[in-house]
């Protein structure tokens, strides 16, 4: 089944960001889910309360209720599966600092797995935003964890727009954004990191937490849609553009990023999605930014 267009489809085509949405094409689309790591599969069995047994036929029916209106490659590729943010050595102090009061939120957040692991953790649900281009991930992301009622504020919005958010800023103590930076040119990359800046309160402690596709050769490399250009980083690409943008608007960071040992992408999905002759491995290239 084809994709409708929406709005935020035609913004993200606009500038670059990989969908299926104009195209008949199931490139980017794993049929089978993937075995659950363990953290997920407990996400699943205890705050959506999803008998073992019919998991799996659900999380198939969420994935096509998903594809058929948000053609992602995170979507196809089972991606959302994963709790990223639960990888973060900061995992623990967000969970804390949500329940001193401070407001965390996920830029870019999709689905929203992420925002679900931080509730099942002990993380009020009222301290909890999230944002994205594509509003109807919202509607998705509530089928598939099984909580239309969760009071997570979720809000659809554009990053990149100058004018986006302006009751949100200052607002923040804590922002993750995974898997976005990777999507964009440096221009646009530099442009929502002084967003997340803006959003944040600007008080020393703040806390960006996230992670990007990584390489040890920073540099533009072909988008997955054609015609456009990406700036993939590297550990000291990743903390130089930190260090510029948080100069641009005045504040000193601390910013820490690193490589982990598994790749991204199994090179099946490479080879089904990109030219991987000669490719560097791609890998989750993590960071945090701490205001001081």
């Amino acid at each position: 089944m084809a994709a409708v267009a929406s709005a935020a489809s035609q913004i993200a085509a606009s500038r670059g960001l990989p969908t299926d949405t104009n195209t008949n094409t199931t490139r980017w689309l794993e049929e089978a889910p993937p075995p659950l790591e363990e953290d997920a599969k407990r996400l699943f069995l205890e705050y959506s309360k999803i008998p073992e047994q019919e998991l799996e036929q659900h999380l198939v029916e969420a994935r096509k209720r998903a594809w058929d209106c948000c053609p992602y490659p995170c979507i196809g590729h089972w991606v959302f599966l994963k709790l990223q943010l639960r990888k973060h050595a900061e995992f623990e102090e967000v969970v804390r600092r949500t329940q001193q009061g401070q407001k965390f939120l996920d830029v870019g957040c999709a689905i929203g797995q992420d925002l679900r692991s931080l509730i099942h953790a002990g993380a009020p649900a009222n301290m909890l935003y999230g944002i994205d281009l594509e509003e109807r991930f919202f509607d998705a992301g509530k089928f598939l964890f099984k909580d239309p009622d969760v009071q997570i504020t979720f809000r659809q919005a554009d990053v990149l727009d100058p004018e986006a958010l302006p009751d949100w800023r200052g607002s923040f103590s804590v922002v993750t954004c995974n898997y976005v930076f990777h999507l964009m040119s440096m221009e646009n990359q530099e442009t929502l990191a002084g967003m997340i800046l803006q959003l944040l309160s600007g008080k020393a402690g703040d806390l960006v937490v996230g992670r990007t596709t990584g390489t040890e050769r920073e540099g533009h490399y072909e988008s997955l849609r054609e015609g456009h250009q990406v700036y993939r980083h590297s550990i000291g690409s990743m903390q130089e553009l930190w260090d510029r943008v948080a100069a641009r608007f005045g504040n000193k960071v601390a910013v820490e990023s690193w490589i982990d040992s598994a790749p991204v992408l199994t090179l099946n999905v490479m080879k089904a999605t990109m030219d991987v002759e000669d490719m560097e491995p791609i890998r989750n290239l993590m960071f945090c930014v701490r205001l001081s």
